[in-house]
């Protein structure tokens, strides 16, 4: 990247430091729980809301439950 970014910024990114970790986790989670019953009906890969339920024998509503524990967890993280 020449010189707009220094490897000390790749060295902390690739570190997975919290906020990034953070951030995924958000991301990731949100987006599988708004996008789960469409996906199913394409015949998609497994979202992280059935890997959940399946591995956890939830329903879908607790399922979103904790998602939505952990999507507040991840955003203390970024917080603090």
């Amino acid at each position: 990247m020449g010189n707009v970014v220094r490897k000390e910024t790749f060295d902390w990114i690739f570190g997975e430091p919290k906020i990034v970790r953070s951030s995924a986790i958000i991301c990731k989670l949100m987006d599988d729980m708004v996008s789960h019953k469409f996906e199913q009906k394409r015949g998609h890969v497994a979202s992280a809301v059935e890997c959940y339920m399946k591995q956890h024998g939830a329903l879908e509503q607790e399922t979103h439950k904790e998602f939505n524990k952990q999507v507040g967890d991840a955003w203390k993280d970024i917080n603090e």
